[in-house]
């Protein structure tokens, strides 16, 4: 009798409602990626930036301009590292990667080249690195493909573990600055949560604030998302982020206040020809600084430049290109790139006119000169340098002035201002630039003797971009 009732009292415990939260609750899900070095895979993602840019042409007021992007990326994967401490590599080569944008009434069109479809992808501690081992990227074609919702961060946003729905787990990070192409994360609070599993989806949610920045430029993030982990895959297949940001003014880029949906797809699938060991055995796989430079290609202007991703074009016109040097946020230097006519073959520029040419500009900057030297490129070219120190607006200054003529005879003059006591942290600042600049042809109306035109300081600098901002405004 004591053991019926024992059963019969069990029996209406087990057919309480109570008694079905708990055995539901007891079911867990292993939500770990099983994902290997060698494992290749199949994505597309896609991105909707809908908003306002924000732009400070005069340095005082901000206007808005309305601004729509769409972009499709498709490409394969193949992982080449993983390891425990959070290193991951990958290799990437892209079928499709296109974009539309809308900046008021004026629109555009971004693809990659045919020659710059295989890329490289590596984490390595806080850093992460997108790069084409075939060569230099253009500044467009970098942020093409340097999208959020990457698929090389859809494993770590699983807890790895087994998991019950309506469990939570926390992001790092790391993590969260990864996924939505942050380069630092200050605070975030976004928290992960299995909603429900639907036959083998075991599908979750994202969601939190985020305070991050992107070359040291500040951005507020609202973050809901939501993705699939296939549970006989082993992998997340799925992830859809829908997110408000609002990015600050820097120093080389508008702000912006914009709604942002991303779409990715990843699928398991086999090896590529593109991505074979044979394909990738010859190139460079590792993110060394050659690998990451940027090719500016000024046609206006006839100039081709290999430089650091740290360099914003700033202007690009046939009589003149400017650039900053970004640091962390901090305008570092900015660099003025003036194309000169042909001079007569048997009457080159000398060093001693060239100094002169200098201490004219001089006259009208304090200043005084330091260093004045020549030397010759490795193909014939000649290169002429004059060091130059100063104040320009109370500020300690220092401007490299160069004078460049190619083997054709092609010339420019090339003006690079930094402060003083940024000289230690920015040792070989001018001649890093130097070395990436090549000089093409272009029509004959440059100026014969057009003195070098540096800028006057690190705080003055914003001034000759305004017009660049402006002509945004005004279409």
């Amino acid at each position: 009798m004591l053991f019926a009732f024992r059963r019969i009292c069990l029996g209406l415990v087990l057919a309480s409602p109570f008694a079905a939260v708990l055995v539901h609750a007891a079911e867990t899900y292993d939500l770990t990626s099983t994902l290997k070095p060698g494992q290749s895979q199949t994505v597309r993602t896609s991105v909707e930036v809908k908003g306002n840019l924000k732009l400070n042409s005069d340095g005082k007021e901000v206007t808005t301009v309305p601004m729509l992007v769409q972009a499709d990326l498709q490409y394969n994967e193949r992982f080449l590292a993983i390891k425990a401490d959070g290193t991951l590599k990958a290799a990437r080569h892209y079928g499709v990667a296109e974009a539309k944008i809308q900046i008021k009434n004026t629109e555009m069109k971004q693809s990659l080249r045919n020659e710059r479809r295989l890329f490289v992808i590596q984490h390595r501690g806080e850093d992460a690195t997108l790069y084409s081992p075939i060569g230099p990227l253009t500044r467009e074609e970098l942020e093409l493909v340097d999208a959020p919702g990457s698929s090389t961060v859809l494993a770590a946003i699983i807890p790895g573990k087994k998991t019950a729905i309506g469990d939570e787990w926390k992001l790092n990070n790391q993590t969260v600055a990864r996924l939505l192409g942050l380069e630092a994360v200050s605070e975030q609070e976004v928290v992960a949560k299995l909603t429900k599993v639907e036959d083998t989806l075991a599908i979750f949610s994202l969601d939190g604030k985020i305070t991050g920045a992107v070359g040291g430029v500040s951005s507020e993030i609202d973050l809901h998302a939501k993705a699939n982990f296939d549970l006989k895959k082993k992998a997340v297949t799925w992830l859809a982020l829908e997110y408000g940001e609002k990015r600050a003014i820097g120093h080389a880029q508008p702000g912006y206040d914009a709604t942002i949906r991303v779409r990715t797809v990843a699928e398991p699938a086999a090896g590529t020809p593109e991505l074979a060991n044979d394909a990738l055995s010859k190139l460079p796989l590792e993110a060394k600084p050659e690998q990451t430079l940027i090719e500016f290609q000024a046609e206006k202007a006839g100039i081709n430049l290999a430089h650091d991703r740290r360099w914003r074009v700033m202007v690009d016109r046939m009589d003149i290109a400017i650039l900053r040097f970004i640091d962390r946020g901090d305008l570092i230097a900015q660099c003025n790139i003036n194309r000169l006519a042909p001079l007569p073959k048997d009457q080159p520029l000398s060093l001693t006119a060239f100094q002169k040419s200098v201490e004219t500009t001089l006259s009208k900057n304090s200043g005084q000169v330091l260093e004045a030297a020549q030397e010759t490129t490795k193909d014939g070219g000649k290169v002429l340098r004059v060091t130059v120190t100063g104040t320009a607006s109370e500020i300690p200054i220092q401007w490299f002035y160069y004078h460049l003529t190619d083997p054709q005879n092609r010339r420019a003059s090339v003006v690079i201002t930094l402060e003083s006591k940024l000289l230690e942290r920015y040792p070989a600042l001018d001649r890093e630039l130097i070395s990436g600049l090549l000089l093409l042809d272009t029509p004959s109306t440059l100026d014969e003797g057009k003195e070098p035109t540096p800028a006057k300081s690190t705080k003055e600098v914003g001034k000759s971009a305004a017009k660049k901002n402006s002509a945004v405004e005004k279409k």
